[in-house]
């Protein structure tokens, strides 16, 4: 086992050892009782503060942490949620482009993105498809007031079937109890800036009500290549409060975002072209068509179409709209029992990926799926390849309702309750024409009447599905306190289930041919059920009033997404396949035309359809840790261990062309966190964070019949053995500073560890200056933020929404290999914002 040391570790590492002489000292002297940090508002942040907001005295017996007000408010005004919580441990987080507008990629101890449950508010986020996360598109920084992370154990009352790692939640600002208008303009490197408008009702309705409504705008250019992000978002809290301490919130967020996209680059690329490379400025141009020819867009336009391809900036989009409405009531009854309900309302729509196309004329008859294409182009025949813009476009309607009733029965804290979601998720990939200057016809795929029509009048779709997943779980939870709560027992339980109802709907498949036969080619149906008994224990023992530790142990499960029920339809009747909607018997099935699949009358017949190809992953995790909560100290620790089965993985399948899912099998891994916060004195704070991560697969990965990936023994992608976080912070009078930096260490980017990527440490700084109030400006302020302020060259792995790896980048068994792609770390940038309320 190799070590790796740098001065970051070894800084964060002396923290450690100083914060543990401290806590020595500490025990001989007074009891001063706990003392819990709220991090709510903005109280915290005023001239003279002390508390860091990066680490809360948490008494829960799990592994968690969270970030407060207090350290959100000293971000850039476009950060992220993932960009916040970036020095806690265990975390390893990356963005596009520093700003938090382009997305970005997370990691929990190796637990990807789709791993993690993330909530808003209590209302779940992930993607209801992929359980992907996209964290560009939540709420506003200047919103947000705690952002929290369960590491490894999911809570008990969480809405989530996805979550294997943990969970992690966004807490929005309550309404203020006075009126006010704060206003917010930023401006910073790359031609980004933000205006953020808020207004704060008050309170009114007899002291009752109160409610606030924000609106901003953000844009930013591409650091590399052209194309800009444009953002839009409101944010709506409302409270009143009944009597006996029942009330009602309300809340709404909206978001509208128009990005362009970045391109992945491959080693060789960076080292050929360097960092700055990026998609292509020229636009495409059709050829000029010739009645009887068959004359070709993608030969005309060498290089911007393929896998190789470079494609064209204007064409590389991702358009998305999405919204949140919440109600959620809590009904005290007595000072033992309490019920919440809370119902919500998720809509989604967008599209991504590559949109610069193609598509094949063909004859209008019977053996092409919907009678054919026709004449796209209008030359007169049916020989041509056109090119077009198409996208991923995806629409989802997700209601649901979480509820939990609360009591207190002698030395019992029970919790139990209900969540259910039926979520309706719409995939399909039209095409639309693009002009003489390279423009699409509609680049948010909206207008149908722009869409390529086949001969009976529907869309040409490279794909066309509806996912109808209905998830719930039913859980309870026990506290116990006992010894006068010096011993805390938590029992939980949640029996978690999803179905999926997958309708496929005969579709061209990739390269716009309705000609081909492809496995889209033909409708079909899925129809699955997962389900899971999670059972979890917890115990803390609270040693002094300072020193206590715990022990944590859950069940975690994930279920399959539904990329994995795509394409399933096999042309290849030799396959051992399972027979299911289409209910092929074999060879001998007269819709079998020469042991192959064809189109007959417009349909595609003689397909067989495979089993999904994954099955659900679960983990099993343990805690073991150790707290000290002082007057200036705060410290945590971990020791903690994963069981993890049947992990699910999605790689590039060089044999089918295309990204599959799997199963790569069971993996361990087991690490330790540390995590520190320690206020010097009346104006320093310091904070730290270190851990150490080590994954090992226990399989080697069955490709298909022939081939087999040496897997077994090696390390999990994207994952680094070493993780360290570090922030100063000073605030005197009306000015606060900080200095922080985080170090990533090195990880593989395939699954068989054949190609690594470099480790590297990130250093930012930023000061604000508080001015003086007067009868017009309340709290105005000046902040200057440093991103990336040692130009650090680093890269991020290709594939942030998801589990998607590389297998093998050079030839490995008679497997060829792929060579992976990279994102490039952002160069440095600085932000300037200006801020007052009124």
């Amino acid at each position: 086992m190799k070590f790796e040391v740098t001065k970051l570790s070894l800084l964060v590492s002396g923290l450690f050892l100083a914060s543990g002489s401290f806590a020595h000292a500490a025990d001989a002297a007074t009891d001063v009782g706990k003392i819990t940090v709220q991090g709510q508002g903005d109280a915290q942040s005023q001239p003279g503060g002390t508390n860091t907001g990066l680490i809360q005295q948490e008494d829960a017996a799990k592994a968690r942490s969270s970030v407060t007000r207090a350290y959100i408010e000293k971000q850039a005004p476009t950060s992220s949620p993932f960009q916040v919580i970036k020095l806690l441990p265990s975390v390893s987080t990356s963005d596009y482009d520093g700003t938090g507008l382009f997305g970005g990629s997370i990691r929990v101890r190796g637990f990807n993105s789709d791993q993690l449950g993330f909530t808003i508010d209590g209302v779940p986020v992930n993607d209801s498809g992929s359980f992907a996360v996209y964290p560009q598109e939540y709420v506003d920084n200047e919103n947000m007031c705690d952002v929290f992370v369960t590491q490894g154990s999911t809570d008990t009352d969480a809405p989530h079937v996805g979550a294997t790692g943990g969970n992690i939640g966004i807490v929005t600002c309550d309404p203020e109890d006075k009126r006010r208008v704060k206003l917010l303009e930023a401006f910073g490197s790359h031609h980004l800036w933000k205006s953020y408008v808020r207004f704060d009702s008050g309170r009114f309705a007899d002291d009752k009500a109160k409610f606030f409504i924000s609106y901003s705008k953000a844009e930013a250019n591409k650091w590399r290549g052209e194309g800009r992000a444009e953002k839009e978002h409101v944010d709506m809290k409302a409270r009143y409060d009944l009597s006996g301490g029942s009330y009602i919130d309300a809340g709404y967020l909206y978001n509208r975002q128009f990005n362009n996209n970045y391109l992945a680059l491959t080693k060789a690329q960076i080292a050929q072209y360097g960092n700055y490379y990026d998609l292509g400025t020229t636009p495409p141009v059709h050829t000029i068509p010739v009645n009887g020819r068959p004359d070709d867009d993608t030969k005309t336009n060498p290089g911007m179409f393929g896998g190789g391809g470079t494609g064209y900036y204007g064409l590389s989009l991702n358009p998305f709209i999405d919204s949140i409405a919440t109600i959620q009531t809590h009904w005290q009854f007595g000072p033992k029992a309490s019920l919440d309900v809370e119902p919500y309302y998720w809509y989604g729509y967008g599209t991504g990926g590559n949109q610069l196309q193609s598509v094949q004329e063909g004859a209008l008859t019977g053996s092409s799926l919907h009678g054919g294409l026709g004449d796209v182009n209008g030359d007169g025949d049916t020989l041509d390849k056109v090119m077009a813009y198409e996208g991923s476009l995806t629409k989802t309607e997700r209601p649901g309702v979480n509820s939990k009733f609360s009591f207190d029965v002698a030395n019992h804290h029970g919790v139990v309750g209900y969540w259910i979601e039926r979520a309706t998720h719409i995939q399909t990939g039209p095409y639309v024409r693009i002009d003489a200057n390279g423009n699409p016809a509609d680049p948010w795929l909206a207008d149908g009447g722009q869409f390529i029509k086949q001969a009976d009048g529907t869309p040409l779709e490279y794909r066309d599905t509806k996912t109808i997943s209905t998830a719930h779980s039913l859980f309870a939870q026990d506290n116990i306190s006992l010894m006068q709560d010096k011993l805390n027992l938590q029992l939980g339980v949640r029996d978690a289930e999803i179905h999926r109802d997958f309708h496929n709907y005969a579709s061209a498949g990739g390269g716009g041919n309705p000609a081909s036969v492809s496995s889209s080619g033909a409708d079909y149906t899925v129809d699955k059920t997962y389900s899971k008994t999670l059972p979890s224990i917890g115990v803390r023992y609270q040693f002094t009033t300072e020193q206590s530790a715990y022990f944590n142990a859950a069940e975690n499960f994930k279920a399959p997404g539904n990329f994995s029920y795509f394409n399933l339809l096999s042309t290849n009747t030799h396959q051992n396949v399972q027979s299911q909607a289409l209910q092929v018997t074999g060879a001998n099935d007269p819709r079998i035309v020469a042991g192959a699949p064809t189109i007959v009358n417009g349909v595609m017949v003689g397909a067989v359809q495979r089993d999904v190809p994954v099955t659900p992953e679960y983990s099993y995790d343990y805690d073991l840790g150790y707290r000290y909560a002082g007057e200036a100290l705060t410290l945590s620790s971990a020791l903690f261990y994963t069981d993890y089965r049947n992990r699910i993985a999605s790689s590039y399948d060089e044999n089918q062309q295309k990204n599959i899912d799997q199963n790569v099998g069971d993996e361990h891994q087991w690490g330790i966190e540390l995590e520190a916060g320690y206020r010097l004195n009346k104006d320093w704070s310091v904070y730290g964070s270190l851990s150490y991560i080590k994954t090992h697969l226990l399989q080697d990965t069955q490709i298909d019949a022939t081939h087999i990936l040496p897997t077994s023994g090696k390390e999990m992608p994207d994952t680094p053995n070493w993780l360290a976080g570090f922030s100063l912070q000073y605030s005197h009078d009306n000015w606060d500073a900080m200095i922080e930096a985080k170090y990533t260490g090195k990880r593989y980017s395939t699954l068989v560890n054949d190609d690594s990527i470099g480790s590297y440490t990130i250093v930012g700084i930023g000061a604000g200056y508080h001015f003086a109030s007067n009868s017009f400006f309340k709290n105005p302020l000046v902040r200057f933020n440093v991103d990336n302020l040692l130009n650090t060259n680093y890269l991020n792995l290709n594939g942030p929404s998801g589990s998607l790896y590389t297998n093998n980048a050079y030839t490995v068994n008679g497997i060829a290999g792929k060579v992976p792609a990279f994102y490039v770390g952002a160069p440095r940038s600085y932000t300037v914002t200006l801020s007052s309320d009124f």
